[in-house]
């Protein structure tokens, strides 16, 4: 007698098989996502037309090794962070920069106490990390210096010289030493300011001084002229048809009622978090000039408020409805500020369960 073997039916998969596999389907389009397109962008950004700040301080730090300087925008030191690049090909250097902007980002995260992956490839494929890459700017190595000044913030020297060189790098980040005061820290506070003067009389020294007299005006007159452009508060003022001088107003205005709430949540309940992300946001108020790259600060209150994956990483794809400038367009400055007040206010108000 003919023996028919049974046909074999999958057994339908329970709830839990179906969400266990939908996690996996979406790990993995995640983790692909990431990495093609980090692969794109960098393949994309070594096109010599790309990385206009890395052109500009590679080229300064040429200029001070060839006895010229006074054209440069940024402090000296910044410049003489570049000059080992001058000696190698364009194309190494570039390569060499990109992999060191792209290590600064998960660095930044795991010294927040962030080991969940899908928050460091969401934090990669946010627009504002991807336009650091693009841009080849400094913005990433200042993120990971503010995550790593929370971190030590108890070690005197070493928070003094994290916050005296993020400072002297970019000047609009000098809220964070008011927060240091804030949370009585004062010594270190101090003691970064005089670093952030040392380094940078250092760096004019180093040049001579050449074009020292004139920094102040030229750094004015880059303002005067790309701040419309940017996300800033001014921008936002300017958008709206207000005067520029409205806008400084405003926003030294916004500022300062952001380091008042500094030094009022730092007495608080989990005082020194919520106190430093107010200070960061602080740091956005008094910039003149917001690029989109500068965004990848958020990264540092999100991880705090959550070392873990929730919803809160997600609000910075938002950044991707922007591109590099605003160009005037109130539509695109409203965004970005929607989406760094929500950030901020749902980081401040985060209860985190673990502490880095």
């Amino acid at each position: 007698m003919l023996r028919v073997s049974p046909v074999l039916v999958p057994a339908p998969l329970r709830l839990g098989d179906r969400r266990g596999l939908l996690r996996l389907v979406g790990a993995v389009g995640l983790a692909n996502a990431t990495w093609l397109m980090v692969a794109i962008v960098v393949v994309g950004s070594l096109q010599p037309r790309h990385m206009a700040d890395f052109h500009v301080m590679r080229d300064a730090a040429r200029e001070i090794l060839e006895g010229r300087s006074g054209g440069f925008v940024y402090p000296p030191p910044v410049a003489l962070l570049l000059i080992p690049f001058t000696f190698l090909p364009y194309s190494v250097a570039a390569v060499i920069w990109i992999a060191l902007v792209l290590a600064s980002i998960p660095l930044l995260l795991l010294s927040l106490g962030v080991r969940d992956w899908r928050c460091h490839a969401l934090t990669l494929l946010a627009a504002s990390s991807i336009a650091v890459v693009t841009s080849g700017s400094l913005s990433a190595f200042l993120a990971l210096g503010t995550a790593l000044l929370w971190k030590y913030r108890d070690r005197r020297v070493l928070a003094a010289l994290l916050v005296g060189t993020i400072v002297v790098a970019k000047l609009y980040l000098w809220p964070l030493a008011v927060w240091l005061v804030a949370i009585k820290r004062g010594r270190s506070a101090a003691l970064g300011l005089a670093t952030a003067a040392g380094l940078a009389l250092a760096g004019w020294a180093i040049t001579g001084f050449a074009g020292l007299t004139q920094y102040p005006d030229r750094v004015s007159s880059v303002a005067a002229l790309e701040q419309g452009q940017s996300y800033s508060p001014v921008a936002l003022v300017l958008s709206l048809g207000g005067s520029a001088q409205l806008g400084r107003l405003l926003a030294v205005a916004g500022g300062v009622a952001l380091l008042a709430a500094v030094f009022r949540s730092a007495r608080q309940e989990d005082g020194e978090r919520r106190s430093f992300v107010l200070a960061i946001a602080a740091t956005f108020a008094f910039s003149p000039i917001s690029w989109l790259h500068y965004f990848v600060l958020l990264a540092v209150p999100i991880a705090l408020a959550s070392p873990g994956f929730a919803p809160l990483w997600l609000v910075p794809l938002g950044f991707w409805a922007l591109q590099m400038k605003s160009g005037g367009e109130l539509w695109r400055i409203a965004i970005a500020a929607a989406l760094t007040a929500a950030i901020v206010g749902l980081a401040a108000r985060a209860r985190p369960t673990t502490s880095a």
